[in-house]
């Protein structure tokens, strides 16, 4: 048995040693005249009630800009902050604890293969061949926040369960925002070997609850589960029609508007004296977020961080924070839904979501009221 050396988060935060995997698909340099950009652009023109951002130069709130800010849109992955946040309180109020570790045999039952392309596999494969355990923390803010692993997440749901989301909504002040929910569950409404690929007469049907029992048995029944895996072992696209993924992002996955997630922004990176967190809950969640392996992102920032969320079925959603060197520091909210198929590939190649970051960081906000009001 191998156990891997374990550090203290807070230890991590104070030097700085926090790493991510993320890469970025464009020069920073290029953000505001790239094709990436571009293609942005035009899906907007062509689906304006299908976007909303929101642009804060945190030096100069005055200059806020909101689009449809109070739409409500699928979430995606973006939702993995407030259950970070909620374990960050924990640690910090004393009720779990930084050393407590995690069977790597228990998490690997919520990987769902062929289902995050690949973000649980790149997590596990930072770790030496043979380990058994790793602490929660590298699980949380390595596992679920740079890399993305929907295991991850989901295995943090049930260790916290249950959890008063009440309570921090209303630290946060939201009020259109859903609950997190287990993003491994939505795959197997969509398709799973007992009921085989959702079709649209079946959307209407479809319930949480339903979602939650596949996710169980999933994890819990090794004989459903090695028949699940089976299934999904051939060849072949997994997922149901494009129109019918999109139906279930818009009524099973957890919805918010840009407005909340303003909020949810402002309070991680806003004033200190104006945040609802705790400095130790801020400061873990923006450890979580920072990029610090991008030599692109380094040579730019004085420190970025930002948090993506992607569907097939058409759902692009990130929200970032950046301080420019020789800038102002910029929050910004970008929410995208019912992309088509082709284009929605084409951006998330290109990470056209993540240009419009960049370009709002170096610009201040400057340019995107008069982009969208030329747009409309």
């Amino acid at each position: 048995m191998r156990r891997l050396r374990r550090f203290s988060p807070l230890a991590l935060i104070v030097v700085g040693l926090l790493s991510t995997t993320c890469s970025y698909a464009q020069p920073v340099a290029n953000a505001g005249t790239s094709a990436a950009l571009s293609l942005l652009w035009e899906q907007i023109d062509s689906q304006p009630a299908d976007f909303g951002v929101a642009c804060l130069p945190l030096d100069e709130p005055e200059n806020l800009f909101l689009y449809n800010a109070y739409v409500p849109f699928p979430l995606a992955s973006v939702s993995k902050i407030l259950i970070f946040i909620e374990y960050a309180q924990r640690l910090e109020s004393g009720r779990m604890s930084l050393d407590e570790q995690v069977n790597t045999s228990r998490l690997a039952l919520y990987n769902l293969p062929r289902t995050d392309r690949g973000a649980h596999d790149r997590f596990m494969s930072i770790y030496p061949e043979g380990t058994t355990t790793i602490s929660l923390w590298d699980l949380a803010a390595t596992g679920m926040m740079q890399y993305s692993s929907n295991a991850a997440s989901d295995y943090l749901l049930d260790r916290m369960a249950p959890v008063d989301w009440d309570a921090l909504y209303a630290k946060l002040a939201l009020t259109d925002t859903a609950y997190p929910n287990s993003l491994t569950m939505i795959p197997l409404l969509m398709n799973n070997h007992e009921t085989g690929k959702a079709t649209l007469d079946d959307v209407a049907d479809l319930t949480t609850a339903q979602g939650e029992r596949y996710l169980d048995l999933y994890v819990q029944d090794g004989v459903w589960r090695q028949a699940e895996i089976d299934y999904r072992s051939g060849r072949g696209n997994q997922f149901p029609d494009w129109d019918v993924q999109a139906a279930i992002l818009a009524q099973q996955t957890a919805t918010g508007t840009v407005a909340d997630w303003l909020k949810v922004m402002e309070a991680i990176y806003g004033p200190d004296e104006d945040s609802p967190l705790a400095y130790a809950v801020k400061a873990m969640t923006r450890a979580a977020l920072r990029w610090r392996e991008n030599d692109d992102i380094n040579q730019t920032y004085a420190e970025y961080g930002s948090k993506l969320g992607y569907y097939s079925g058409g759902t692009l959603a990130l929200v970032a924070y950046g301080y420019p060197f020789g800038g102002s520091p910029v929050i910004s909210v970008a929410f995208f839904r019912d992309i088509p198929r082709r284009t929605y590939n084409d951006m998330v190649r290109e990470d056209s979501i993540g240009d419009l970051a960049h370009w709002l960081n170096f610009n201040g906000c400057a340019g995107l009221a008069e982009t969208i009001q030329a747009i409309n």
